[in-house]
């Protein structure tokens, strides 16, 4: 049947009025409204099945760490390199973002490129070359601790990725701790500015009591993954304890830093999440970012940069899979970086010249103990309780949903037991897997078991499972109020049935549970948005890295 013109503007009138008020009523503004037009979905839109699962998976005795569920380093393509030859020495450098992607996140790229044609030969007659591989430094980090696919050379954006090698008993050699000048900051509000500086200065103590009492909403990046992440979380814990490292771990530094994280609205997993979550939705006061980022960065004229931390000056390391003539290719690549050094400010790199770093760490094995308290402490002591959306659909059949359900048992062992975890299935229809309950291991060995009872068909009506969620969500809260709420969503395809976002967009907004999104195989506006919502993340996988990017996600939040 046609539909008029006359019936067709009506129809979009209708589906402006309720994506503005949620189910036609009034506007949702208020998170009680919110939680009441979300029961009254389900109750009367979606009303989605529960045949709760009740089969009991085994539970394995050796748990899964992050090491364990490293992605393929396909995943992470070498950027600039020869081809395989007698002729050439070619060493791998494990290469941080910001100097081996495109534009002006390059210098790297271009100092290869530029190296290689030089045709150098080194004393064993051979062409030497430097290949480029893509890899952010906490990533490159957990490969090079992990033994897998460790390359010739490291370099990272600061010198503590180096120390926490280092103190598993890997050796590192500084070829050159400088390679391209830069410094971590937070960018902060102007209006803002004078509440975190003394004399145009970071003054760390006005930030700590501002980010504690709640007067000052800021974010940073995980430092699992982020080196501005991991320097912020050092110097926080380096202040707590008043520069003695013998304390960094005590208990009233845990406790000072139990308090501090009550005052931060969330931890992005990337910086241009963090970015998009102070610029978009305007939550934030600041943000951390490197100064290389921020000068080539735009829509943030209402910002300042305030250095901070260690300085992340690109140190180059040998490591020591780099036999004697890659050792000497690496000291000409070294050489030629020094001799091209002017070159570096076209990158956005050099800024800040005079800045010295606020501290130091001399055991680097306070690093990774370090970020073990971050994830411990790093909900202010609120446990999680957390609903998983998983996408049934028929496009999930085969290897798809087999990889999602291997992540899901495999990144289990990464939640805490202190938690509660429940989970939602879908396709064309809602089921209630597993109501939230704490994880321990009943529900753990209920929730494994779920999982591997999953089995794929259907459509997809996404927004309705979110729904869902968030209602189970809201009514375990009710009952556990000290708990924190998130929601995590994978799905492999956009939506094609049930309710639009535009009718439950607002609804979800002021709802305020994170969503945390993976697009799985696809890359979904939709789910960006959706995450986008509450300061949550978006993150794009592919089959083969399900299990770790999942992990690292529950790693980071659980």
């Amino acid at each position: 049947m046609k539909m008029t013109m006359k019936a067709l503007v009506g129809t979009a009138l209708v589906a402006g009025a309720l994506s503005l008020s949620g189910c036609g009523g009034a506007p949702i503004e208020t998170t009680e409204a919110a939680h009441e037009n979300i029961a009254k979905l389900v109750a009367e839109d979606i009303k989605p099945t529960r045949q709760e699962n009740r089969v009991r998976a085994n539970i394995e005795l050796t748990p899964t760490n992050l090491l364990s569920l490293l992605p393929s380093i396909s995943e992470y393509p070498i950027t600039v390199g020869q081809p395989d030859s007698s002729s050439v020495e070619s060493v791998e450098i494990f290469t941080s973002s910001e100097k081996s992607g495109k534009g002006t996140d390059g210098l790297y790229n271009e100092l290869a490129e530029r190296f290689n044609r030089m045709g150098k030969s080194i004393s064993n007659g051979k062409t030497a070359a430097i290949s480029v591989r893509k890899m952010p430094s906490g990533l490159g980090a957990q490969f090079i601790l992990a033994g897998q696919n460790v390359p010739d050379a490291f370099s990272p954006s600061n010198k503590l990725w180096g120390k926490m090698i280092e103190s598993q008993g890997i050796s590192v050699d500084e070829i050159n701790p400088v390679t391209a000048p830069n410094t971590a900051g937070i960018v902060v509000r102007k209006s803002k500015i004078d509440l975190i500086t003394t004399d145009g200065v970071l003054d760390l103590q006005k930030l700590l009591t501002e980010v504690t009492s709640g007067e000052f909403s800021m974010g940073y990046t995980n430092p699992y993954q982020s080196s501005t992440g991991l320097n912020f979380l050092m110097m926080v814990l380096h202040s707590f304890a008043q520069g003695d490292e013998a304390e960094f771990l005590s208990p009233d530094v845990a406790s000072a830093f139990e308090a501090f994280q009550l005052g931060v609205p969330f931890v992005a997993q990337n910086t241009l999440q963090m970015r998009d979550a102070a610029v978009g939705s305007g939550v934030l006061d600041a943000l951390v970012m490197e100064n290389q980022t921020w000068v080539n960065v735009t829509g943030m004229a209402d910002y300042e940069f305030v250095p901070f931390g260690v300085r992340h000056d690109s140190p180059l390391y040998a490591l020591p899979q780099a036999d004697e003539a890659e050792r000497e290719v690496l000291d000409l690549f070294n050489k030629f970086i020094i001799e091209n050094k002017g070159q570096i400010s076209d990158f956005g790199f050099g800024g800040n010249p005079t800045y010295k770093s606020s501290y130091d760490i001399t055991d680097g094995s306070l690093i990774q103990q370090a970020q073990k308290l971050w994830k411990d402490k790093k909900s202010g002591g609120k446990p999680i309780a957390a609903v998983f959306v998983a996408d049934v659909s028929g496009s999930m059949d085969g290897s798809r949903i087999k990889e999602l359900q291997k992540a899901l048992v495999d990144s289990s062992d990464l939640i805490a037991a202190s938690n509660a975890i429940g989970l939602v299935s879908y396709n064309n229809a809602v089921n209630i897997d597993l109501p939230v309950r704490q994880f321990n291991l009943q529900q753990k060995s209920l929730f494994i078991g779920a999982v591997e009872s999953l089995s794929a068909g259907g459509a997809t009506a996404t927004n309705d499972a979110v729904v869902v969620a968030a209602n189970e969500l809201i009514n375990f809260g009710a009952a556990n109020p000290d708990h924190k709420l998130i929601i995590f969503v994978l799905s492999d395809g956009e939506t094609n049935e049930g309710l639009d976002f535009s009718t439950v967009k607002e609804t979800l907004r002021f709802a305020r549970i994170p969503i945390h999104t993976i697009a799985y195989e696809l890359s979904s506006d939709h789910l960006k948005e959706m995450a986008s919502l509450v300061e949550a993340a978006y993150i794009e996988s592919s089959v083969g890295s399900a299990s770790y990017r999942i992990g690292n996600l529950l790693n980071s939040e659980m």
